[in-house]
C-alpha cells in the first residue's frame, strides 16, 4: 500500500503520462491531501474508492421496491440519450449514464433525506457532475459549459428548476460525495473483462443491455459491479444461435475470473440472477431501456429472445469446463 509520499510521487509521474487510461488506487492508505494531488495532476482516471457492495440496501433502494430509483434512471437513461449533443461527443455516453447512476446512487446511500420533489433535481446535478467530470479528461473544448449545461438540464425538467437550483444542488453531491466520485462502475469493468475475453460490436451491445437492466433494477445493488459486469460478458457469448457473435479467445473463463478477482459465489448467484431478470424484462414496451436497445445502431439485442434462465449448479460446471456455450 501506498501513502502521501508515494502519491505525490506518482502524481509527479502521472503528468507527464498521456498513454494510460485508467488507474485503480483504492485499498491504499492515501489521505485527502494525496488523492487531490492525484485528480489535480492526472491525464487518466484514477479511481480512488472501492465500489463494493453494501452490506445490506439502503433506505433509498428499499423505498416503493425501488420503483422510484428505476423511474428515475430511466428518465436520466432518456435524457441523456436525446440530448443532441449537449453532453459532449467526445464523451463515452455510457461512461457517463452509469457514473450519473452510481453518483445518485451515492448521494441517497448517505443518509440524504429523500424528497420525491427532489429527485429530477438530483438526477440532473448528477449528470451535470458525471458530464463535467468526463469533459474533463476528455478536454473542454468544444463542449458546453457548465452554466450552459445546467440551463440545458433545467430545460428538460420542463423549466421546474432553474440553471442555478441545478448549479445548487450540483454543490449538494460534490459536498456529499468528495472523493466517493471517483469509483469504478459496472460499465468500467464490462470494458476492461471484454477487452480480456473477446468481444464483437453486437456482444458487446447485448452485455450493455443486460447490465443496464442490472443496474436500473434494485436487487442487484447486492452484487458488486464486478459481478455484474463478469456476468453479463458470460450471458452475453450465449446467443451465437441468434447472431451475436464473439471472438474466439483461448481460456477466456479463466482469464474472466483472474481478472474480475471476486468471489465465485457471488459471481454464480449474479449470473444466474440475471438471467433470470432478462426473461423478466425483455419486450416490455413501456421500458425506455428496451426501446434503446431495440435501435439498428445497437443491434437491435432488446429483439433477442432470452435463453431460459441457468441454475447456480449448471453455472458452476460451465465456469470450469472446457464447454463454449451453457445450452
Amino acid at each position: 500500500a501506498i501513502g502521501d509520499a508515494g502519491a505525490r510521487a506518482l502524481a509527479a509521474a502521472l503528468a507527464e503520462n498521456k498513454s494510460l487510461e485508467e488507474l485503480d488506487l483504492w485499498g491504499n492508505n492515501i489521505t485527502s491531501v494525496g488523492k487531490a494531488a492525484l485528480l489535480a495532476t492526472a491525464k487518466c482516471k484514477v479511481f480512488l474508492e472501492s465500489s463494493a457492495a453494501p452490506s445490506e440496501p439502503s433506505l433509498w433502494v428499499r423505498l416503493a421496491d425501488s420503483r422510484m430509483r428505476t423511474v428515475l434512471f430511466e428518465w436520466i437513461s432518456q435524457v441523456q440519450t436525446s440530448d443532441h449533443g449537449a453532453l459532449g461527443a467526445d464523451a463515452d455516453p455510457q461512461d457517463v449514464l452509469f457514473q450519473t447512476f452510481s453518483f445518485i446512487d451515492t448521494y441517497f446511500a448517505a443518509g440524504r433525506h429523500i424528497k420525491r420533489s427532489e429527485l429530477q433535481l438530483i438526477g440532473v446535478a448528477c449528470t451535470l457532475a458525471a458530464t463535467s467530470q468526463a469533459t474533463s479528461k476528455a478536454g473542454r473544448e468544444g463542449h458546453l459549459s457548465d452554466q450552459d449545461l445546467a440551463t440545458w438540464l433545467a430545460f428538460v425538467t420542463d423549466d421546474t428548476y432553474t440553471a442555478e437550483d441545478v448549479k445548487e444542488a450540483l454543490h449538494r453531491v460534490k459536498k456529499t460525495l468528495g472523493f466517493k466520485m471517483h469509483k469504478p462502475t459496472a460499465y468500467t469493468f464490462l470494458r476492461r473483462y471484454l477487452r480480456k475475453t473477446g468481444w464483437t460490436q453486437e456482444s458487446f451491445s447485448l452485455a450493455n443491455y443486460l447490465i443496464e437492466l442490472a443496474v436500473m433494477n434494485g436487487g442487484f445493488c447486492k452484487y458488486s459491479p464486478q459481478a455484474i459486469a463478469a456476468a453479463a460478458v458470460i450471458l452475453s457469448r450465449q446467443y451465437l444461435s441468434q447472431g451475436i457473435g464473439y471472438q474466439n479467445i483461448e481460456s477466456w473463463k479463466a482469464k474472466l475470473l483472474r481478472c474480475a478477482h471476486i468471489d465465485t459465489e457471488e459471481l454464480i448467484q449474479c449470473t444466474a440472477a440475471l438471467s433470470r431478470l432478462h426473461v423478466v424484462e425483455q419486450g416490455r414496451p413501456y421500458r425506455f431501456v428496451n426501446k434503446k436497445y431495440m435501435w439498428h445502431g445497437l443491434h437491435m439485442v432488446a429483439k433477442l429472445k432470452p435463453n431460459p434462465p441457468v441454475d447456480a449448479q449448471h453455472l458452476t460446471a460451465y465456469l470450469y469446463s472446457k464447454e463454449a456455450s451453457l445450452l
